[in-house]
């Protein structure tokens, strides 16, 4: 398995969840029930997420899976009324 299955934006939104719930790293790993290098190695796209710690991002942080993909502004997630 290489990198290239998990598009490059999925480290990004992965990071911005985390800073948008407030949360260090090491909080972040705690609720994930993972170790801080494992988060950073998510974050930082050194590690391939399974569809299955995905599943889990997106409750944690109550958002649409796709949105760990897409961001915000795609036509599935919910967006913010300006």
């Amino acid at each position: 398995m290489t990198n290239e299955l998990v598009p490059l934006n999925v480290k990004h939104s992965i990071a911005d969840l985390r800073v948008r719930a407030g949360l260090s790293q090491a909080q972040a790993a705690s609720k994930f029930g993972i170790s801080e290098p494992t988060l950073r190695k998510w974050e930082n796209d050194s590690s391939i997420l399974s569809y299955k710690d995905m599943i889990r991002i997106s409750k944690i942080y109550n958002i649409p899976l796709d949105y760990i993909f897409f961001g915000p502004n795609n036509a599935f997630s919910e967006r913010e009324e300006k």
